[in-house]
């Protein structure tokens, strides 16, 4: 069984190199939240090209559990038609597979791709973190952005509406990060460099709370490993 490569999702919140270097502090738990995750990339290439990703996520946290699934807009995946095309043949597509992350009281992580065509999931071994986009950062998983990473960023003044702006330069990247005092996460991820040609931008909404849990469906799926799709 073929797989697709994964888009590193949670490494484009980390804008900065320099973040991942920051020694990662316990996440600090909030109550059960739910959040709208927008991302927006715009690089110009030598060829003259600009070539633009927006994508957006649903992540849901609650204690020791998270929960990033991508939102899939009506018709950009036709399950008719790609059998038509490739009947016979099944794949997972690990860029759009929801990620299941929990944190055991030890501290050691289980990392879950989940398939619902398959009505399976997949247990990920750190080994293989890379390769679905995971920096193995609970701290980042939990909070979409390492808390200790503001520790190297300028508080632009006081908190304003229950939001703290930091700011930070980054060799020809102005990196600004607006927090979330309250919930522990950023609204604002934003970075480009000092000639325009990169850009990022991930917003941050709060989001109702699906009940149940988005887990809970996946009680009678079968288990099995990310090796499995390798084949």
């Amino acid at each position: 069984m073929k797989t697709k490569q994964a888009t590193p999702v949670l490494a484009l919140l980390l804008v900065s190199a320099a973040f991942t270097a920051v020694a990662a502090e316990p996440a600090k738990a909030t109550g059960p939240l739910a959040l709208r995750v927008q991302h927006e990339l715009s690089a110009l290439g030598a060829d003259g090209v600009r070539r633009d990703i927006y994508f957006t996520e649903r992540v849901y946290r609650e204690g020791g559990t998270v929960w990033i699934e991508r939102e899939i807009p009506h018709g950009a995946h036709d399950e008719a038609e790609h059998a038509k095309a490739d009947k016979g043949h099944k794949h997972m597509d690990m860029s759009a597979a929801a990620r299941w992350i929990e944190r055991q009281p030890s501290g050691k992580l289980s990392v879950r791709l989940v398939s619902d065509a398959m009505r399976k999931t997949f247990e990920v071994s750190p080994a293989e973190y890379g390769n679905i986009g995971f920096d193995g950062s609970w701290a980042t998983a939990y909070h979409l952005l390492d808390p200790a990473a503001l520790k190297t960023m300028s508080a632009s003044g006081p908190a304003r509406g229950g939001v703290q702006e930091y700011r930070a330069k980054r060799g020809d990247e102005q990196v600004t990060v607006q927090w979330d005092v309250a919930g522990q996460y950023p609204r604002l991820v934003q970075s480009r460099n000092a000639s325009g040609t990169q850009k990022k931008i991930t917003r941050v909404t709060a989001a109702a709370l699906p009940q149940p849990a988005p887990w809970n469906r996946t009680r009678p799926y079968a288990k099995g490993e990310y090796t499995d799709l390798m084949d």
